[in-house]
Parts: structure tokens; sequence; C-alpha cells
């Protein structure tokens, strides 16, 4: 199997801006794609800040703040500033986020030697 990164996916979750189109943006007026679209990349839902954050393309942390009844709000969504609050600990989670998705895409190259 081929691994395809997300945002080179078609999305498939119905929403009326992107269905079936590759996604290379997040603010789209319109845009209802959910957290599970296939082009939604490696995404941490964060209960904590009422959001989900993800990195983009570039490996960039990004958040998309919730909304009522499971829905994103796409139209506001983000990368984190340095000035954001929550600036130093986004800095760890894009690390692990980043290091997650390497992981995934090669794990093989983790097998120990015996």
């Amino acid at each position: 199997m081929t691994y395809t990164p997300a945002w080179l996916r078609r999305c498939d979750c119905r929403c009326p801006v992107h269905h079936g189109y590759e996604r290379t943006t997040y603010a789209d007026d319109g845009c209802a794609c959910t957290i599970t679209c296939t082009t939604q990349p490696m995404t941490l839902l964060a209960e904590q800040w009422n959001c989900a954050l993800f990195l983009d393309i570039g490996g960039d942390l990004w958040f998309v703040n919730r909304l009522p009844g499971g829905q994103w709000d796409w139209a506001t969504c983000d990368h984190i500033h340095e000035h954001h609050d929550f600036y130093d600990a986004s800095i760890i989670i894009t690390r692990q986020l980043r290091q997650t998705a390497a992981v995934l895409a090669n794990p093989t190259q983790l097998r120990r030697e015996p």
C-alpha cells in the first residue's frame, strides 16, 4: 500500500465546498469538512482548549475551534502565532505530532535488533 499525504487526498466527507477535490486551504467560506475528512492531516482533538490541533502541509500547527453539535469553525482556523497564549505548549505539541507522523509513515524503521 502506498502512503498518500492527507493534502493530496480527495475530500470524502460530503463537504459542499471540497467533496471530491483536494483540499489546499482550511478557511474556505462554506467549508463543512469534518475532522475525519480524508484530507485532514494529523489531528489532535484538544477538549481542554475546545478545538482540534492539526499539522498543515508544511508541518506547522494549526487550530480549528469546535462549534456546538460537533461542527468545526473552519472560517476562523489559523496557525498558532508566537503571541498566542498557548504558543509555548504548541511548540511541544508540534514536535510530538511531527514525530508521530514520521513513525506512522515509516514504522519499519523502528524495528528492534534481536
